[in-house]
């Protein structure tokens, strides 16, 4: 029981660069693991990804009008998924364009991790110093009893 006090009390200490580990290791593996896609031309009911997609656009070719302007449409729909990904990858670690093109080796997919990773643990560490700087300044001045 006392080593599960340590834990929880170690957890308590560190509360936010835990829960920013979390948030890195969460979202890395939502921008790794998930492929933007869009609704099928030929099924409506179905996602499709860019290379599903374009194999459409060939089978539809000779189609009405109607069906190339879904097919832009689409188009523009997966475009804009792109970009959005690709400006949070580069907000969260700098290889937006690697990653958004799906040109991403094992290892850069790594490092990609690790700078989450780092940078979430650093904001974890900032937001835990700040509070432990506050409770210090709390029991220096008197103004709040000890926990």
């Amino acid at each position: 029981m006392d080593g599960l006090h340590s834990l929880l009390k170690g957890v308590d200490h560190n509360r936010w660069l835990i829960v920013g580990l979390i948030v890195a290791v969460a979202l890395s593996s939502l921008l790794i693991g998930c492929v933007p896609k869009t609704a099928s031309i030929l099924y409506p009911d179905r996602l499709v990804t860019a290379a599903e997609l374009e194999r459409e656009a060939v089978q539809i070719q000779g189609d009405a009008e109607a069906q190339l302007a879904q097919l832009e449409l689409a188009r523009a729909d997966l475009q804009r998924q792109a970009e959005l990904r690709a400006k949070v990858i580069e907000i969260a670690g700098g290889l937006g364009t690697s990653l958004a093109a799906g040109q991403i080796t094992p290892a850069a997919g790594i490092a990609a991790v690790i700078q989450l990773l780092a940078l979430a643990a650093a904001g974890g560490a900032i937001a835990d110093n700040r509070r432990k700087d506050k409770k210090i300044t709390e029991l220096k001045n008197g103004t709040k009893p000890p926990a």
